[in-house]
């Protein structure tokens, strides 16, 4: 079966209680609901010992910070704080029973950025890992980044024995600015056999990761529910920019993926 998420944060603690409380709440009445956490920087050990409770039986699933957030394994001079960075997302790994942890691969290009993404990741050092692909260049700073090819990926993976995440958005941007076609370049990396699926709409044949919900692009999303996806796949709604407030468009978006099937 397949299983939906809502993509929450860590400080929705603080700026979103009701949030929290909407989507367990649905959670907990469905049997294909789960939810991903991003876990922020800032968050404290405290921070996750008082969420641990709200979120009752719903299964979690975790997201470390990425780039933007100051967490990039492909720069040398950030190991220590990305190490440091991690050991929070591990405790909330430990404490939520997240079965799986999302990784972006670093920022860069080339063979050197690869190797040094490979070498932190190795130091983070748990299986619970799981590495997402990327755009070739991020829409918002500008800057370089791995895990744009499936080639990529599957060094990252063979290098590290972790799973893959595979985000549709991302491989549609990737195809964009390499002049890929962009199913093509998806089932390259369902290739790879991911597990874990971040999906959203967008346009084909652009290199924006918009986020749109879902009927809003152009995303082909049947084909890719029905013929990118595993059936027993975790399939986070990364849909709508920016951090929610209520799920109502959300649940849109679950009716939407739902009647696709």
């Amino acid at each position: 079966m397949r299983k939906f998420g809502f993509k929450l944060f860590s400080t929705n603690l603080r700026t979103a209680p009701s949030l929290i409380r909407e989507c367990v709440d649905a959670a907990q009445a469905a049997t294909d609901l789960f939810i991903e956490v991003m876990v922020m920087p800032e968050t404290t050990p405290d921070d996750l010992r008082e969420l641990k409770p709200l979120f009752k039986d719903v299964e979690i699933r975790l997201h470390a910070p990425h780039h933007t957030l100051g967490f990039d394994v492909g720069d040398p001079q950030l190991e220590k704080h990305n190490r440091q960075t991690f050991e929070t997302v591990r405790t909330a790994a430990d404490l939520f029973g997240s079965k799986t942890i999302v990784v972006h691969p670093g920022c860069g290009h080339g063979r050197e950025a690869l190797n040094e993404t490979v070498r932190q990741l190795k130091l983070l050092d748990d299986p619970r890992i799981v590495v997402e692909n990327l755009p070739v260049i991020d829409d918002g700073d500008g800057k370089e980044l791995l895990g744009g090819t499936a080639e990529e990926i599957r060094f990252i993976r063979a290098e590290t024995g972790y799973g893959f995440c595979m985000d549709f958005s991302h491989a549609v941007c990737a195809a964009a600015t390499l002049g890929r076609d962009p199913i093509k370049h998806l089932e390259s990396f369902y290739a790879l056999t991911p597990t874990v699926y971040h999906l959203c709409d967008g346009e084909l044949n652009r290199n924006c990761d918009s986020h749109r919900h879902y009927g809003d692009g152009d995303f082909p999303l049947g084909y890719f529910l029905k013929n990118l996806t595993a059936p027993d796949a975790y399939i986070t709604m990364e849909t709508g920019r920016g951090i929610q407030n209520q799920n109502d468009l959300w649940m849109k978006d679950y009716a939407f993926l739902k009647a696709l099937l």
